[in-house]
């Protein structure tokens, strides 16, 4: 369990501290995916799919990396509105029918 970090939003006033990359929060049109990086409700930290595929290129969170994500900072209530405009399933996860008309 982490130890929560407010932080005073100028939108939701004081709550607890959240992380995304720069592109989430950069980006207000076509959704750009989301990967939740914390199975702890408590700490919400998140990044896009582009994010995602450097860090599995780099296997780690290089310098690399760190300078792509352009990591932000924000409280946990703009996190779940970021999180609920980029969030969609990849292609190919989406469940298919069984080719016999169900």
């Amino acid at each position: 369990m982490t130890d929560k970090i407010d932080i005073n939003c100028p939108h939701h006033g004081q709550a607890a501290l959240a992380s995304v990359c720069g592109h989430l929060i950069q980006n207000h049109g076509v959704p750009l995916g989301f990967i939740e990086n914390s199975d702890d409700p408590d700490d919400k930290q998140g990044w896009c799919y582009a994010c995602e595929l450097v860090y599995l290129q780099e296997e780690d969170r290089s310098e690399r990396f760190r300078a792509f994500t352009q990591h932000t900072v924000l409280c946990s209530h703009c996190y779940d509105q970021v999180k609920a405009h980029h969030q969609f399933e990849p292609p190919g996860t989406a469940a298919v029918g069984t080719g016999d008309g169900t």
